[in-house]
């Protein structure tokens, strides 16, 4: 099973947006990682409700420390 496709945009202030694919349409899907938990959903305007797992989030949060780290 392959994971979800991510990417983070960094702030000025290093907050983090997850941008995620959806995996149904390729529409990229947005939303602060600090506020997103596992298993949270994020609806994607094809209708496609993306699940985020805990791997997920992980992935996620080490991008970001990654990036803060430079």
């Amino acid at each position: 099973m392959t994971g979800l496709n991510l990417d983070l945009n960094i702030d000025k202030h290093n907050n983090a947006t997850l941008v995620v694919e959806c995996p149904d349409c390729g529409h990229e899907v947005t939303h602060h990682l600090k506020t997103l938990t596992t298993d949270s959903m994020l609806p994607c305007p094809c209708g496609t409700q993306i699940g985020l797992s805990q791997q997920d989030l992980n992935r996620a949060s080490a991008m970001h420390q990654l990036s803060i780290a430079r």
